[in-house]
């Protein structure tokens, strides 16, 4: 297995688009959500921006994650990473939601085709979907987005994927590797998700933001 890649703000509640079946998630903050997530004591929180695979094609990715034995795959879901989890001073939310909504409304819809597999390995012991066109829009999306608070220094250069395996014995991730090589799907991307992370690897989403004004 040879490796393809390097390791790596308005009111709460708004609808900003009507749900149309099919195209993406239902748009705006789940209900019940608060304004700011709690903090972890120290005033920071930590948060995620992603492209999330829609359904049927999300369910799919995910139980076929939690069937490699990877538990991450029951609390996950599948995505594409455009910023990836940092802590950000909780006061500073309502700025970070407004620039999140100032990207996206000047980005318009793309096609996004995930085919075949690749590694990280032996650099990092992940195995994961490729992604076949759109590599240019998320590289674009995800520049866009590191800035001022979400500005921060990567570890290693961007590279657009969907993780189906992540630290399990090699024998595992060689699996994956091969059993989800004919892996073909294209889907199209409408909008950002935005998570907060908790202390126990818990993703919440806190927001859907759809792209376009």
């Amino acid at each position: 297995m040879t490796a393809s890649g390097s390791s790596a703000a308005e009111s709460p509640g708004r609808v900003t688009r009507p749900h149309e079946p099919g195209l993406g998630p239902a748009w705006g903050t789940p209900p019940g959500v608060p304004e700011l997530p709690p903090d972890d004591g120290t005033g920071m929180v930590s948060i995620g921006v992603t492209l999330d695979v829609p359904e049927p094609y999300g369910s799919q990715l995910q139980s076929l994650r939690a069937s490699l034995g990877d538990a991450r795959g029951t609390s996950v879901p599948a995505h594409i990473t455009l910023i990836p989890p940092m802590e950000i001073p909780a006061t500073a939310w309502p700025i970070v939601r407004e620039h999140i909504r100032g990207v996206a409304n000047t980005t318009s819809p793309f096609t996004l085709q995930l085919r075949g597999t690749g590694t990280f390995m032996p650099t990092s012991p992940v195995v994961f979907i490729t992604v076949a066109r759109g590599i240019s829009e998320c590289q674009q999306l995800s520049e866009a987005l590191r800035h001022g608070v979400l500005n921060q220094q990567l570890a290693f250069p961007y590279h657009p994927h969907v993780t189906i395996a992540q630290e399990l014995d090699e024998e595992v991730l060689e699996r994956a590797y091969r059993e989800s090589a004919d892996y073909d799907v294209s889907f199209m991307a409408h909008g950002f998700g935005v998570y907060f992370h908790t202390a126990d690897e818990e993703w919440q989403l806190f927001d859907n933001v759809p792209f376009g004004p």
